[in-house]
């Protein structure tokens, strides 16, 4: 009861505040900027300066649209959904009175009409013929809009499955999702839209993103640490790492020496077993790295290559960075069990440690295709979860492999090669990792491994911390991180009222004054993403 009445009265203060500090001037009812409409906290205020600036310079009215179809809800609702929809709109309750605080005018949740169904079933149709493999998923357009990634995530999140199958549930679920991008075609078609906003630049939350993209309108993903642009040379909110090399050699040679040094100071931090902020791991409270050494499971004795095996969340936004050599997580994984049957080394395989909060939805499962996987190939030795990397290391490992994990950086300082399974990775525009461009390749690296010489440079490897951590800044709304986090308590409680407390007891003019600027900065430069030359 107490909870409830402290978030009740933050919230109003919250409103009040918006209600003061925007002007709700009713502008050209012909235009739309669409910002998407949930229940993020740690959305809603970033959101609400974002939006305003985009408001008043293209003289538009904000829209909100619902975007969790096909992933936190079914296409077609039930009848209990739609009233309580009905009377939380009508009656302004909860989040629809927080971004009408704001000067969202109207919200709107995507309704499917018969036109678009026979759409979706023509299209449908088309496709059903032409998908034999996995891979021919990926390759789906409509109208020259790219589909197939999006399909593809949005089933394994929310069909919970690591692998695609395609049968009757597979076909049902397509043309859904047909369904639901023609509603947004229809929608584009006959509205005048801006600028659009999103927070996810995967799953179908993509959809009217990238039809956005298509038409040549200004496309966002906004959230309280990162500030991205995505368009045709950019789909990804995370795909500044293209422009890594290019734009380091840009930026001034002072900046360039303190950025390296923080760097370094950073690496340390997370080296010794911090997480959190000190480390940029914002979302996890532990670390891969620490000094409880646990009874050993590497055979050091031996002479024979070890290689290890990081995998992923087999639900978790596969192909957020682009295409991979596999199809998914799962089938990479398949991979290397049979690969591993032709070589003379010992493998092992090790998860992430165990995250709380958010991250408990599908630990369960991944831990779960992770143990079926060991049970079908034995000679493969499972590492506990909370194995520490320094102890892998210090066993003497000789080779890492992952699909573009953060081992990519953290391996790499030890001298360890790591292999990627995209040549699209995050590391890829250095040579601290392998960065395989096709299967033939791949493999050739781990049957021949021996041969396979890499010069590891620690210069590399700290350009590209600073790259990804410093200078493509994570500051721009909430300057000090620390301070924010102990002050919501965790990772998972950036997205509660305390959120709301900590803006209203922090903010002020000056620091709205800098906010306002650093957007507009980013708006009218030509980057993708946010950095440190947005901001004074």
């Amino acid at each position: 009861m107490v909870k409830f009445l402290n978030e009740l009265i933050v919230n109003n203060k919250l409103k009040f505040f918006f209600k003061k500090k925007f002007k709700h001037t009713k502008r050209n009812s012909d235009n739309s900027i669409l910002l998407e409409f949930n229940a993020f906290q740690s959305y809603h205020v970033p959101v609400s300066y974002f939006a305003n600036y985009l408001s008043e310079k293209y003289n538009s009215n904000l829209v909100g649209y619902f975007n969790y179809k096909m992933i936190a809800s079914p296409l077609e609702e039930s009848l209990i959904n739609k009233i309580r929809w009905f009377l939380g709109d009508k009656l302004n309750l909860k989040n629809f009175s927080i971004f009408r605080s704001f000067g969202v005018r109207e919200i709107f949740k995507p309704e499917i009409n018969r036109e678009m169904t026979d759409k979706a079933k023509e299209k449908f149709l088309i496709f059903k013929d032409k998908i034999k493999t996995k891979k021919d998923i990926l390759d789906i357009k409509i109208n020259n809009v790219e589909l197939g990634d999006l399909i593809y995530d949005t089933y394994l999140k929310f069909k919970k499955k690591p692998t695609i199958l395609i049968d009757k549930d597979f076909y049902t679920f397509l043309n859904d999702f047909f369904k639901l991008y023609f509603f947004w075609e229809s929608y584009f078609r006959k509205k005048n839209i801006k600028a659009i906003i999103g927070v996810h630049s995967v799953y179908s939350y993509a959809i009217p993103l990238r039809i956005a993209i298509n038409k040549d309108i200004p496309t966002y993903c906004v959230n309280f640490r990162k500030l991205s642009k995505i368009d045709s040379k950019m789909k990804y909110q995370h795909g500044e790492f293209i422009e890594f090399k290019n734009t380091f050699k840009l930026i001034k040679n002072d900046i360039k020496t303190e950025g390296i040094k923080l760097a370094k100071k950073k690496i340390e931090y997370r080296l010794s077993g911090t997480a959190g902020v000190k480390s940029d791991l914002i979302t996890s409270e532990i670390s891969s790295f620490g000094n409880n050494f646990l009874p050993s499971l590497i055979n050091k004795k031996n002479k024979k290559k070890k290689f290890v095996i990081f995998p992923h969340d087999f639900f978790d936004a596969i192909h957020a960075q682009g295409k991979n050599l596999f199809v998914d997580f799962y089938e990479w994984l398949e991979y290397l069990g049979k690969i591993s049957k032709k070589t003379d080394y010992e493998w092992y395989i090790k998860n992430r440690p165990n995250f709380s909060g958010k991250f408990q939805i599908y630990q369960p499962q991944t831990e779960k295709v992770i143990n079926d996987f060991i049970k079908k190939y034995p000679h493969i030795i499972k590492l506990p979860n909370n194995y520490p990397h320094n102890q892998i290391i210090d066993e003497g490992i000789d080779c890492a492999l992952t699909v573009y994990g953060s081992v990519g950086l953290e391996y790499a300082l030890f001298n360890i090669p790591v292999i990627n399974a995209n040549a699209n990775n995050t590391h890829c525009n250095y040579n601290f990792n392998f960065h395989p461009k096709n299967l033939k390749e791949y493999e050739d690296l781990i049957l021949n491994f021996e041969k396979k010489n890499l010069e590891i440079e620690n210069s590399e490897i700290y350009e590209y911390y600073f790259m990804k951590h410093i200078y493509y800044t994570k500051n721009w709304l909430i300057k000090d991180l620390e301070y924010f986090m102990k002050y919501v308590g965790d990772y998972s409680s950036i997205n509660s009222y305390k959120f709301y407390d900590y803006w209203i007891q922090n903010v002020t003019q000056k620091k709205e004054s800098e906010i306002i600027q650093t957007i507009k900065n980013f708006i009218e430069s030509k980057d993708h993403v946010i950095n440190i030359t947005h901001q004074n």
